[in-house]
């Protein structure tokens, strides 16, 4: 009995100094960690509206950011998360003032390894830009599906629509 209290005792005595030391370690690198995806976030928002010079949340949801220079607002980038196959795609989708794709950049995807993955190659996404609303953005239609993973094309394609929705909606607010 005794041996099994001394184990017990020890195996505490491990379980609070690891914890604490994973607790001081957190409390120094979670702003470092916090400040670096938000920088990696501002980069994403330049990539798909590169005219803009700076960037200000907007609308109710946190989804939309307008981009600005020389104090106007020269576009849009919504956030979207479509369904594909495998996962959500979380998504940016920068929209000019005449509501057109500027860029697209994939934040997070889980889709299936060499098929759907395909939806991060530059050709696949290039071909949404210039795409506005009265495009159909649908796959083997007006956008090139990728073979093999053309729901997570369908994904995508959802996902430009709804920000083109997004941003017209966000321009009529604003006017």
């Amino acid at each position: 009995m005794l041996k099994i209290l001394k184990l017990a005792f020890t195996l505490t005595v491990f379980c609070v100094l690891s914890a604490g030391a994973l607790a001081y370690v957190f409390m120094f690198t979670g702003p470092k960690i916090e400040a670096n995806a938000k920088l990696a976030f501002e980069r994403s928002l330049k990539e798909v509206m590169p005219v803009a010079e700076s960037f200000k949340a907007a609308g109710k949801d946190g989804k939309i950011f307008e981009g600005v220079a020389a104090g106007k607002t020269v576009g849009t980038v919504v956030l979207v998360a479509p369904r594909g196959y495998s996962s959500n795609i979380q998504m940016l989708v920068g929209v000019d003032g005449e509501l057109k794709v500027k860029g697209i950049k994939v934040l997070d995807q889980r889709e299936t390894p060499g098929l759907g993955t395909n939806i991060l190659k530059a050709k696949f996404l290039g071909q949404f830009v210039g795409k506005s609303s009265a495009d159909k953005l649908e796959p083997k239609k007006d956008v090139e599906a990728i073979t093999g993973a053309t729901i997570s094309t369908r994904g995508v394609c959802e996902g430009v629509r709804a920000a083109l929705t997004g941003a017209s909606e966000f321009a009529k607010g604003a006017k």
